[in-house]
């Protein structure tokens, strides 16, 4: 019996500030995909731009492995019409297009806007192995061609940031009338997890494991807390609007608003740390204990959806012997004794400080592993954090251990 399961999601970033204001232009998203199945639906998303965004011509396609070309494309419909209106605030799928699609054939997904739209939200990636978007002049939604101009060209409001992301705007999800069961898991967190650099070497590490049998969704918002809303950065392009309204209260809506899936990894509570002290932000230096309770909310909530949820340690963020002795360090090693000390609280526990931390000093992350700061990992970093969860994970496919699970617990959950 076919079901349908989410197979592609980002959340879309509101910068509070104008990005760019393209016009007459075709953006392309090559997704990568592990679900066979006979149709799909694309999401829209108009969250937070100022006006309707209206999409001329939507077209999706399937991915040549050999040539990289895009074949087999359709036009994309809402309600039977081609030209696609999204109003501000709204966010909704397309009609059902047949597309006989594969395990581990890509999607492609081209959008042409004609007239000139003020853009203020885009879905992002650092890592852009998972997804990649790219950017033509003209309607070329129905060309083959996927090697356009980049992000950054497209949008140069990007340069502020010295990790250049990959972004796509008007499109969060897609969905895959799937011939068979698939296993669907989001990860929900911060920046660590929005760049993508584990997401993607984990999507290798299940897709290649459990071919046409797991979907992963990114639910990650760079700057994120688990207490607080956005902080505020005054030097910050949108003043860090970006950053998202709190964990604990955007949990439900961003992870479980069109879908509820099998599995959700959590990992998030490093920017409470940091971001009250950092930012001089009067009122929101939390304890460890807060931070914890925010975090028990979020599994409590996981459990009453269904879900089997994971949860991680924070990793190490020092980069200066002042910090790794700081009130922030102090804060971190006092919610990851509490995350041990209630790891059952879960139905799996990833100790990912003790995996990336430098032996010889606990307070900071291998040199290999991060992108300079001493915070966020690297490709290297992402593989090595990915192997870790993979291999708790890889648990949760065995059948026996399945059965033996639902005994203990009662919440063998599924979304079949």
């Amino acid at each position: 019996m076919e079901h349908w399961k989410k197979i592609w999601g980002y959340v879309p970033i509101d910068f509070g500030t104008l990005i760019g204001a393209p016009d007459d232009i075709t953006q392309k998203i090559r997704i990568k995909n592990n679900v066979s199945g006979s149709a799909v639906k694309i999401k829209f998303s108009n969250k937070y731009n100022r006006d309707t965004l209206l999409l001329e011509q939507v077209c999706v396609g399937k991915v040549n492995k050999n040539s990289g070309k895009i074949t087999g494309t359709v036009k994309v419909t809402c309600q039977g019409k081609t030209q696609i209106a999204v109003p501000i605030g709204q966010e909704f799928y397309s009609d059902s297009i047949p597309l006989l699609l594969e395990a581990e054939e890509d999607l492609a997904v081209s959008v042409y806007l004609k007239e000139k739209h003020e853009i203020y939200s885009l879905c992002q990636t650092w890592s852009a192995r998972g997804w990649q978007s790219s950017f033509f002049k003209g309607n070329q939604t129905e060309k083959d061609d996927l090697s356009g101009k980049s992000t950054l060209e497209t949008f140069p409001f990007f340069a502020y940031d010295e990790h250049i992301c990959n972004g796509a705007f008007g499109v969060s999800g897609v969905q895959v009338l799937a011939k068979e069961d698939v296993t669907v898991m989001a990860c929900f967190g911060d920046s660590i997890t929005h760049m993508s650099y584990y997401f993607d070497a984990l999507q290798d590490i299940l897709y290649a494991r459990y071919t046409g049998k797991v979907a992963l969704l990114n639910c990650g918002i760079g700057g994120n807390r688990v207490l607080y809303d956005a902080s505020y950065v005054k030097d910050m392009p949108g003043c860090g609007r970006c950053f998202g309204k709190a964990g604990q209260d955007r949990f439900v809506k961003d992870v479980y608003g069109d879908v509820v899936p099998d599995i959700v990894f959590l990992m998030e509570g490093i920017n409470d740390c940091m971001h009250g002290i950092d930012f001089c932000l009067e009122g929101q230096v939390p304890t460890g204990a807060m931070i914890f309770e925010g975090l028990k909310s979020m599994i409590e909530k996981a459990h009453k959806k269904g879900s089997r949820i994971y949860i991680s340690t924070v990793m190490p963020f020092a980069n200066d012997s002042k910090q790794a002795a700081g009130q922030s360090e102090s804060i971190r090693q006092e919610l990851n004794a509490l995350i041990r000390a209630h790891k059952d609280l879960a139905d799996g526990f990833v100790d990912l400080d003790e995996a990336v931390r430098r032996p010889e000093n606990i307070h900071f992350m291998k040199d290999s592993l991060h992108l300079g700061d001493g915070l966020h990992p690297n490709a290297a970093g992402g593989k090595v954090i990915a192997e870790v969860i993979g291999t708790k994970l890889s648990l949760f496919y065995s059948k026996s251990n399945m059965e033996q699970l639902k005994k203990q617990t009662g919440r063998l959950k599924t979304n079949r």
